[in-house]
């Protein structure tokens, strides 16, 4: 009997310990469950989760090694900030310095205070291009440090960078109106022509370095009126080809391969081969916003009908110029940014995510309204905010 007893609460207790077992295995299962319900709602980035428990070598860890996150990340200015992917990773340029920046955990990979009154900041490939407008200096850096420091001739009006490292500047001229140089990376003259067409309101170079476009602007009939003039490096003067432009303030000129996107504050239109405009968007049709580009070179320009309206087109266009799709969206829109497959808008509180081929909505995210511009980097979106940068946690799929 008692032998019988003593099995029978070894059993009870046995039971009782599956029981107890069993019911924290549902409690932490009921917790994941909750979780994942509140992360979907609340559109938290599970990427960004992941990082927290992702060593530097990529493995997974609940302790020692996590990556931290450190954003915000603080800069030194809350005016004129410049983002932009150089080579996957963030570059930040501020009245006084420029940063490199990882993107994983917010450390500062390379800095440097460039001292310039007027900075603006180019880049293609792994190259960045700071200039002074207005003033002499420009210099090439990589990611990882610093190519060179010129000074040049004369004032710098504008200037590009392609992806091996050439420069292309516009500079006033001592003896015509402009003079625009294209420098090797090894800082070679490549190119030297001078003009008096008109003063240079923008400069671009070819993908593969081998052509530069020249932006001209003159006053004709109390208009003004914008020519483009454009170059094979090699051969300079002897192959300038002319381009008149829609009557309207240029924005911007980018080489898609061997055609010319163009984009002014009231029409967009593409030239092919250097040679012939073709309009995308007529003259006064549009009232552009914004633009930016993918990174396979597509244009994605945000306009709306007349200015101060809040009703918007996302009008994505391909590198020949053929318009591939519009979205729709409301609201005063302050900042564009896209990837390969998404845009993003930023408005006054919200970051917006749409699919570029289909339109779909794919987040929306609450922000500041002292948000003032966004970069996206694949999944990521970067937003400069007071004097930070910070990640948007927007799950965008």
């Amino acid at each position: 009997m008692a032998g019988n007893q003593r099995e029978m609460e070894r059993r009870a207790r046995r039971e009782q310990k599956e029981r107890r077992h069993k019911k924290i295995i549902w409690i932490i299962i009921a917790l994941i469950v909750l979780a994942l319900i509140i992360m979907k709602i609340c559109e938290i980035n599970m990427n960004s989760v992941k990082n927290h428990f992702t060593d530097e070598e990529g493995n997974f860890t609940l302790t020692d090694g996590v990556v931290d996150d450190n954003f915000p990340y603080n800069i030194d200015s809350s005016q004129n900030v410049s983002l932009v992917n150089i080579n996957n990773k963030l570059g930040i340029l501020t009245p006084g310095s420029f940063t490199i920046l990882n993107t994983k955990d917010a450390s500062c990979e390379y800095v440097f205070g460039h001292g310039y009154s007027n900075p603006i900041l180019e880049s293609a490939g792994i190259y960045s291009l700071i200039y002074d407008q207005g003033a002499k200096n420009f210099r090439l850096d990589t990611v990882s440090g610093a190519v060179y420091e010129q000074e040049s001739a004369n004032t710098i009006l504008c200037a590009d960078v392609s992806k091996n490292g050439t420069v292309a500047a516009a500079t006033t001229s001592n003896e015509k109106l402009c003079d625009i140089v294209v420098y090797s990376k090894s800082l070679n003259k490549q190119m030297e022509i001078s003009t008096s067409a008109g003063y240079v309101v923008a400069i671009a170079l070819s993908e593969n370095s081998k052509s530069v476009a020249v932006a001209v602007v003159t006053g004709e009939n109390a208009d003004l009126k914008t020519t483009l003039y454009v170059y094979d490096i090699a051969a300079g003067l002897d192959s300038e080809r002319i381009v008149e432009l829609p009557q309207g303030t240029l924005i911007d000129i980018s080489f898609t391969g061997s055609n010319i996107l163009v984009v002014g504050t009231n029409y967009a239109g593409v030239i092919r081969k250097g040679e012939t405009y073709e309009e995308v968007y007529a003259h006064n049709s549009i009232s552009t916003r914004c633009v930016c580009y993918t990174p396979a070179g597509d244009l994605v320009l945000v306009y709306n009908q007349y200015n101060n309206s809040t009703e918007n087109v996302i009008s994505y266009i391909k590198t020949n110029g053929k318009i591939k799709n519009e979205i729709n969206v409301s609201g005063n829109i302050k900042s564009v940014t896209a990837s390969s497959s998404l845009v993003s808008v930023l408005t006054n509180g919200e970051i917006i995510s749409f699919n570029l081929s289909n339109s779909e909505e794919k987040s929306r995210a609450f922000t500041v309204d002292s948000a003032k511009s966004i970069c996206r980097m694949g999944s990521d979106i970067f937003v400069h905010r007071q004097s930070l940068i910070d990640r948007s946690e927007a799950d965008n799929n």
